[in-house]
């Protein structure tokens, strides 16, 4: 059955900053802003692999200190895992495929503006 079966992960982050989308996996991007079309997507094949992924898109992201939070996000992100199985049935060569996609987002600092004592552009 093991043999039968093949399963491709891929990974994709991307943040929403000021209306623009950026490619966190892609440096270039981050520079001079990208639509989604084009996005990296990079093949993962074990849970180290993944996080090692969102760590490097992570790192990217936009984040501002704050009084009440160190590293306050000022975007949007999107981390996205998508999962193909791909299993063979019979002779034929005829093969089932089934997809699926996990997103996890995280919006941007949420905290009362007051509160953070923040004004100007680190507020965006």
């Amino acid at each position: 059955f093991g043999d039968m079966v093949q399963f491709l992960c891929k990974c994709s982050f991307i943040e929403i900053y000021n209306e623009q989308i950026y490619d966190l996996l892609d440096q270039e991007s981050i520079k001079r802003g990208v639509y989604v079309d084009g996005i990296v997507e990079e093949i993962v094949t074990t849970a180290t692999e993944t996080y090692q992924v969102l760590l490097r898109g992570y790192t990217n992201r936009r984040v501002a200190g704050t009084s009440m939070n160190r590293e306050s996000s000022r975007s949007h992100a999107v981390f996205m895992l998508s999962v193909e199985s791909k299993l063979k049935e019979g002779d034929d060569g005829l093969c089932k495929i089934r997809s699926s996609k996990l997103n996890l987002i995280d919006l941007a600092g949420s905290e009362r503006q007051r509160d953070t004592l923040t004004d100007g552009i680190r507020l965006k």
